[in-house]
């Protein structure tokens, strides 16, 4: 059943340029069975060695010998079966659980968790038609096949039990629990139900319109127990059918944009994505997105505003699986050494620290978002459009920025620079795009605010050195007589959510500054993370254009706790838009060393510093705004 690879240089450019070939993802698809399959029968082997629980099914083992059965009757039904972005995440959470020792006690009990792999066997005999009765793992009186479809039995057991599956023909079967059955045909959509109230509820699909490109449906995958990779086996509930029409309309929305205004991208999702897991719905302009290296051609997608949203974000997550792929054959970045300490980087996309990989992985995708929003301002009128505007030039900007440094980062390999190659050239064109004047300005702006809330979040300034600052401040010294001090990255960088700032700026494109002055909009409640209703006042103030107000609300919050990390950046802001050099310069390039110098002479007088006179200060101590930089 494992096959050898080898990946043509061609595939690495036509991943690396977003061109994808159905060629070139079978070939991602193959190398993906195959290591599933060896973690498969690594599964196999340690479950006999492992402390597992008794267990009423067969060993996993007899579960491999089925899928090779009916790979010999339908090679096809096999693959669609292993391919299945779910089977990658079980197979991480099984090896997991039996390199624990298989401990007694875990939820669900391990001979479930295993059993898994017999769901899988019983989908791969319906599909290829190999007959023969299963032993299949039920939960809570529901029996999952993975691709298959799901049964409900409302009278069977509360916890786990096994169910038989009775195959007689290809997509043909009964299926029992119990004293209930159940005859269950896959391509029928209608439930079909025996001797009970029982039901068989076939796959939720997504169908691509039919017209110049016509693609596989994805599945809407919203039954599988192991379909989030973020919480394995997590008993939530499949979507309400009203929920499940509207995911079937937005993308209905999505795959005309696609077709028809991005041809690339269209492909791209419509060969790599396999399943799209929905999530609960965010507020607008926080759309939540995940994918994971296990479970390729799967993507975490919350419900969508729009048609739109939903594009961009299919865009988005098929080339985190295209890369995945990529990568589990062919290294673009060298892992650390053993015992070496993985370095970490700044993406002007993300508010936590990145490895190289991340960096690497960020900005692949987000070449694909920003060509996505590059075509959408040319096709969108009035608000959209100053959106897509801001959306792509706030991206290009960034990309700029990373790919400028990527192939000079330590740990990057040949082939991950030939990659890094086709994303220059694929930009350098953007740098002559004209974008409208606000749209244009609040890009920049969302650029100096994501790099200055970046650095007060993971940079440290060395605080002996800003005690001397704090000294030579309350002396009357001169700062151009003082020394900068260097910041590093703290020791456990931990994840933090964006500033509601991000937020804003796409409220006033889309509904316009009145709509950031009388109430808090709609798309900055509720947040996910505690925020002071003061200063998020304040924001308001800033980003519908009341800098002046800003400026002096900032300061005022700051005089009372020098504390607010956010504050600084704020006040930084708005020293900006009124000219106010040296002092913006000091609170946007180094505002990690603005809050600690303000915070040593706290600690001295008992009082807080002027925050302007200090950030003016500062912004005149030779060298202090190009030193220490952590990229």
């Amino acid at each position: 059943m494992l096959s050898s690879h080898r990946t043509p240089v061609g595939d690495l450019d036509a991943v690396a340029t977003g061109r994808l070939t159905a060629a070139s993802v079978a070939r991602i698809a193959s190398a993906e069975r195959s290591r599933r399959l060896l973690m498969f029968r690594a599964i196999a082997a340690a479950e006999p060695e492992a402390a597992v629980d008794d267990s009423p099914l067969p060993p996993v083992a007899e579960a491999f010998d089925v899928l090779a059965q009916a790979e010999r009757f339908c090679p096809e039904a096999v693959l669609a079966v292993l391919s299945h972005p779910p089977v990658g995440v079980w197979t991480v959470s099984a090896l997991r659980h039996l390199q624990d020792g298989g401990t007694a006690g875990h939820q669900p009990p391990s001979w479930n968790l295993l059993g898994y792999a017999h769901a899988l066997a019983g989908a791969a005999a319906l599909r290829s038609g190999l007959p023969g009765v299963l032993r299949v793992p039920a939960t809570a009186g529901t029996v999952t096949l993975p691709t298959v479809g799901h049964a409900v039995f409302p009278d069977g057991p509360a916890g786990c039990d096994v169910a038989l599956l009775h195959v007689t023909g290809r997509e043909t079967a009964t299926l029992s629990l119990g004293d209930q059955r159940l005859l269950i045909r896959p391509g029928d959509e209608r439930p079909r139900a025996r001797t009970s109230r029982a039901v068989w509820l076939p796959p939720r699909r997504l169908a691509w319109s039919t017209g110049t490109a016509p693609a596989p449906d994805l599945l809407l995958e919203d039954t599988d127990p192991y379909r989030d990779f973020r919480s394995p086996h997590a008993a939530r509930a499949p979507l309400p059918d009203d929920e499940a029409d509207r995911w079937r309309d937005l993308f209905h929305d999505a795959a005309d944009v696609l077709l028809r205004r991005h041809p690339h991208a269209a492909r791209m999702v419509s060969l790599m994505l396999r399943a799209v897991v929905p999530l609960p719905a965010m507020p607008r302009f926080r759309t939540a997105s995940a994918s994971y290296s296990e479970a390729v051609g799967s993507a975490l997608i919350s419900l969508p505003h729009d048609g739109v949203d939903l594009a961009v974000t299919l865009v988005h997550e098929a080339r985190h699986s295209a890369l995945n792929g990529l990568d589990h054959q062919v290294r673009l970045v060298e892992p650390p050494e053993p015992g070496q300490r993985e370095a970490l980087f700044y993406a002007p996309w993300r508010m936590d620290a990145r490895p190289l990989w991340g960096i690497l992985h960020g900005a692949y995708a987000f070449t694909g978002v920003a060509e996505f929003w590059r075509t959408e301002r040319a096709a969108l009128r009035g608000p959209a459009a100053g959106l897509a505007h801001f959306e792509y030039a706030v991206l290009r900007d960034a990309l700029t920025e990373v790919l400028t440094a990527l192939p000079t980062r330590h740990g990057i390999t040949e082939w991950g620079r030939r990659f890094v190659r086709h994303l220059v050239e694929q930009t350098a064109p953007w740098r002559h795009d004209v974008v409208p004047d606000e749209p244009s300005s609040l890009a920049r702006t969302e650029l100096a605010d994501l790099r200055a809330t970046w650095r007060m979040r993971h940079l440290t300034a060395h605080p002996p050195a800003c005690a001397r600052l704090a000294e030579r401040w309350l002396d009357g010294a001169a700062a151009e007589e003082a020394a900068a001090p260097r910041s590093v990255m703290r020791d456990t960088p931990l994840f933090h959510w964006p500033e509601p700032r991000r937020e804003l700026r796409r409220v006033r494109l889309a509904e316009g500054p009145s709509a950031l002055r009388a109430a808090p909009p709609p798309a900055a409640r509720p947040l996910p993370y505690d925020r002071d209703p003061a200063l998020l006042a304040v924001d308001r103030l800033l980003v519908s254009g009341e800098a002046a107000d800003a400026r002096h609300a900032y300061g005022t919050l700051l005089a009372e706790d020098p504390d607010r990390p956010a504050a600084w950046v704020g006040l930084g802001l708005a020293l900006e838009a009124a000219g106010q050099d040296p002092a913006s310069r000091a609170l946007l390039r180094r505002p990690e060393v603005v809050r600690a110098v303000a915070l040593a002479v706290r600690a001295r007088t008992g009082s807080t510093p002027d925050p302007e006179g200090l950030s003016r200060w500062l912004g005149r101590v030779p060298g202090l705004c190009a030193s220490g930089d952590h990229g």
